[in-house]
């Protein structure tokens, strides 16, 4: 029996996730979505044929899986607003950042299984990534329900330890916008160097999205492509030669802790042992 599930607040990565599991033919009658503006509703419901809802208490009362897409400064509230409906065989999935299991857990009321989880941008497209962490109440099918729904919007890893959603969030969550910074810089020098914007940033993308494939699809290590391509005295060795230089390493995993520091500071600030 397939069963309902009700997105709570109806945003880009809730119509990502949800648009997917149409196109992979889940029945729209058993998708619900929520929104406050009847324009939304409206829109949402005429685009997708999903059922919208005004009263986030109504869609969870009448789902099996309640997907949680609201932000995290709002997630206590809207939570603590339902959740009188909630109810021991649900499971709950949380998209929202920096929100850990013991605080969805505490605001929620029962001893429900609950999934953390950190997609990234690129799941409008199908093509992103999810980490995923699930609590002690979460059985081994409800995990492989979970993967499924994600794998509508891309791929899916799952982490034992919550600490690890840091990390996650690091090198997957985030990391989309570290690329669109370094495209900018190619893009930028590209013009500088005499060639128009559109050029350059169709040369730098699409090398972008080569090497990237490349890592997924061969079976060679990561330095080995690299040096398949990093002739001695060639064009490609100077390129390196001068990241190697500015300590490369040491300007990645500068951001990367920055942004662990960032993830941990803001479980904190949403922490329900604040309450």
């Amino acid at each position: 029996m397939t069963q309902s599930i009700a997105f709570i607040g109806v945003g880009n990565m809730a119509r990502a996730i949800f648009s997917g599991m149409l196109a992979n033919g889940y029945p729209a009658e058993k998708i619900i979505g929520t929104s406050r503006t009847p324009e939304k509703r409206d829109y949402y419901h005429e685009q997708y044929g999903i059922t919208m809802l005004a009263d986030n208490d109504m869609a969870v009362n009448q789902a099996d899986v309640v997907v949680l897409c609201v932000k995290p400064a709002q997630m206590q509230a809207v939570i603590e607003n339902f959740s009188a409906q909630v109810r021991d065989d649900q499971l709950f999935i949380s998209v929202a950042a920096g929100v850990e299991l013991d605080s969805l857990a505490y605001w929620l009321g029962k001893s429900v299984a609950i999934v953390r989880s950190m997609p990234n941008t690129p799941s409008q497209l199908g093509a992103g990534m999810t980490g995923l962490i699930a609590n002690e109440y979460t059985t081994e099918g409800q995990k492989t329900q979970v993967s499924e729904l994600f794998s509508s919007i891309g791929h899916s890893v799952w982490v034992e330890e919550e600490e690890h959603m840091h990390t996650v969030t690091s090198l997957s969550g985030s990391a989309p916008a570290y690329f669109f910074r370094f495209l900018e810089a190619m893009i930028k020098n590209g013009k500088e160097q005499g060639l128009d914007e559109k050029t350059s940033r169709a040369l730098a993308s699409h090398a972008m999205l080569g090497a990237a494939r490349m890592v997924i699809e061969l079976d060679e290590p990561i330095a080995q492509l690299r040096n398949n391509i990093t002739s001695p005295k060639g064009t490609t060795e100077q390129a390196l030669l001068s990241f190697e230089a500015s300590n490369i390493d040491k300007i990645v995993a500068d951001a990367m802790t920055a942004c662990v520091n960032r993830s941990k500071k803001m479980a904190n600030d949403f922490s329900a042992k604040k309450d």
